[in-house]
């Protein structure tokens, strides 16, 4: 009775069963001063996803790329700087279905 106890709480600390992770990453964006930046910038930001269900099948572009896409979508033309980026996942019965998304945040400047 104890070893099975003892195994589901390793279980539920490991994450197998699920598992929420937020993780930040590093890349080269623009910076101020390479635009014509101004105190007035809007911020704007977009989320990409990709999905995975039973280690079989995944589907979706979570890339940088297609976060910056959509973050721009309503600005044509423009240029995101002061970037940030945050990598999230989500894993559900030790993956049998998993989600992961990169959500980029920043201004948007004229080049």
């Amino acid at each position: 009775m104890r070893m099975s106890a003892l195994f589901c709480l390793c279980l539920l600390a490991s994450g197998c069963l699920y598992a929420n992770v937020h993780v930040p990453r590093a890349y080269r964006s623009a910076t101020p001063a390479d635009v014509k930046a101004s105190s007035q910038d809007t911020v704007v930001s977009g989320k990409a996803c990709f999905r995975q269900l039973f280690f079989i099948v995944a589907w979706g572009d979570g890339g940088y790329a297609a976060a910056a896409r959509k973050a721009l979508k309503d600005h044509p033309g423009a240029i995101l700087y002061d970037v940030k980026a945050d990598a999230q996942a989500t894993s559900v019965l030790a993956g049998l279905y998993a989600r992961g998304c990169t959500v980029v945040t920043g201004r948007v400047g004229v080049p």
